[in-house]
């Protein structure tokens, strides 16, 4: 799952829809990008995030974390 936006409720869903993909037993790989990173301070953002960390997770920060994690993944969401 990439998140490309600066946008703070965005951000919040897409770390939402990335736990959720989480139940189903999926492997996530999360990319902040460099606007979503920005929040990536705020606390719901931190605690979700945290979570996903937690379950064994990988998040990267940086647009220059998407080519890594596009060449390894299965399929691709991304939340703009």
């Amino acid at each position: 799952m990439i998140v490309r936006t600066g946008e703070l409720g965005r951000i919040g869903e897409a770390l939402r829809a990335a736990v959720g993909l989480t139940l189903r037993g999926d492997r996530v790989a999360l990319v902040l990008g460099d606007a979503a990173r920005r929040l990536g301070a705020e606390p719901r953002v931190t605690r979700a995030l945290g979570t996903l960390e937690m379950l064994g997770h990988t998040i990267a920060r940086g647009d220059a974390a998407i080519g890594r994690v596009v060449a390894d993944a299965d399929a691709i969401e991304v939340w703009s």
